[in-house]
């Protein structure tokens, strides 16, 4: 029990940022934090909205801009009317239950560009420590994982298929495959009907370390693989793949991870091999 002297409660909320409702994708922008106890409330939004137009590449960077400038008026203005009726120095104990409830007003769930998703809870011996603390886990760190990486290839190959035809950019949708027990998500398939006729999955294989590489690309190579069994891919599926550096220590991995999609009849390309991109993507069977 000692471990918890002088900690604090603390709830917050991880502030999303979701300008297209329609494809649901987000990107994790800000952190909001209360400690009824430590009569503290705070926030921290994204500053660097570049991240945000790579990530959602056809986004005008206005768009985050104008939003993020009103909803941090919007928090000063929560800041400043929670400190001085429910926090307050001056008072000798601070208001638990109603900053719980307008923290909870706060976060509610919103259909709106800017929202926050479910409240968490966590100790902290410094509150203000800990939201800057949150905030580079969630949202500095968010920016430099393998997902995110993914996602910009993923933004490469649609200005890929775009560029050469506009017809083959809109022919290739997001789509759950599979079967009845397994189902696996997909951000390129062109389907014909009913029927799925060809599959692109661009993969983030670029990592130093030759662990994640082999974790991460052996999760795809088995997803295949269970599809395959299934009869649940068709015959046509593309890899675009970026490489760790030839020669690092990495680059074995990269290789084996290769190879394996090659043998559960995979096609492989470099991620910027956009000549055979657009081939496979503009071919009729």
């Amino acid at each position: 029990m000692e471990l918890f002297v002088n900690k604090l409660a603390c709830q917050y909320a991880l502030l999303r940022f979701r300008p297209f409702v329609e494809t649901g994708e987000f990107a994790i922008v800000g952190v909001a934090l209360l400690s009824p106890e430590g009569r503290f409330f705070g926030y921290k939004l994204l500053k660097k909205y570049g991240r945000i137009t790579k990530f959602f590449h056809q986004l005008d960077s206005q768009v985050y801009l104008n939003g993020k400038a009103l909803f941090s008026e919007e928090l000063d203005r929560f800041a400043a009317h929670i400190r001085r009726n429910a926090l307050d120095g001056r008072k000798k104990v601070p208001d638990i239950a109603l900053a719980t409830g307008l923290f909870a007003e706060l976060i509610r769930p919103r259909d709106a560009m800017l929202h926050f998703d479910e409240c968490r809870v966590v100790l902290a011996t410094d509150p203000k420590a800990k939201l800057d603390e949150l905030f580079d886990h969630y949202v500095e760190r968010n920016f430099v994982t393998k997902a995110y990486q993914e996602r910009l290839l993923e933004n490469s190959v649609r200005r890929m298929l775009y560029r050469a035809d506009t017809a083959i950019g809109l022919q290739y949708q997001q789509f759950k495959v599979g079967s009845a027990d397994f189902i696996v998500n997909f951000p390129f398939v062109r389907r014909t009907g009913q029927e799925i006729d060809r599959i692109i999955k661009p993969l983030y294989l670029a990592q130093d370390d030759p662990t994640r590489i082999l974790t991460h690309g052996g999760q795809w190579v088995d997803k295949v693989k269970r599809l395959r069994r299934r009869c649940a891919l068709p015959r046509h599926v593309l890899f675009p793949i970026a490489p760790p550096p030839e020669g690092s220590k990495a680059y074995p991995a990269y290789q084996e991870i290769r190879d394996d999609l090659l043998s559960a009849d995979v096609e492989v390309v470099l991620a910027d091999d956009e000549a055979s991109v657009v081939a496979f993507a503009g071919a009729i069977d």
